[in-house]
């Protein structure tokens, strides 16, 4: 189903957390589950990947990952504080060390006065916080591919980091 390319990336994704024995849950809304899909698109995922949350309407971020109204009201949804709060928020839901989170606009119009194709990934490692804006400009189901693409090459980039 997904390339060869994007195969390699989860593999190196599953190597990275396995070595270091931590857990990992998503959180994601524009991607839909994407990235938890090709999570477990290779075997051995149950050893580290606890869950994942779609979480595409606003009081799901609110009411179960704990994203601050505060944050939405005056940020927005699709913001880098709603990524990293979406990052931490399943991190502490489903007690593990790395959280990985998507918001953002795939169309077919402009959210919250913000562009199609604007995404914002959080990502929160044992002691670390990041985030990343994307500017895609493909069609939707492109842009979602390409989102939880940037979601796993960040997550591998910033593990990479942590070891050198």
């Amino acid at each position: 189903m997904y390339s060869e390319d994007v195969i390699d990336k989860v593999k190196r994704a599953h190597l990275l957390i396995i070595q270091r024995g931590l857990r990992l849950a998503t959180a994601e809304s524009c991607t839909g589950g994407k990235i938890a899909d090709m999570i477990t698109e290779v075997g051995g995922a149950s050893r580290f990947f606890v869950g994942s949350v779609v979480a595409y309407h606003e009081d799901v971020k609110t009411e179960i990952l704990g994203v601050a109204k505060d944050t939405v009201k005056t940020h927005g949804v699709v913001s880098s504080q709603t990524a990293l709060e979406m990052a931490e928020g399943v991190r502490k839901l489903l007690k593990t060390d790395i959280g990985l989170s998507t918001t953002g606009n795939l169309g077919p119009e402009a959210l919250e006065g913000k562009d199609v194709g604007l995404v914002y990934i959080g990502l929160c490692l044992p002691g670390k916080k990041y985030v990343k804006e994307l500017r895609l400009k493909g069609q939707r189901q492109e842009n979602k591919s390409e989102a939880a693409i940037k979601a796993l090459e960040l997550l591998i980039k910033k593990m990479e980091e942590q070891t050198s």
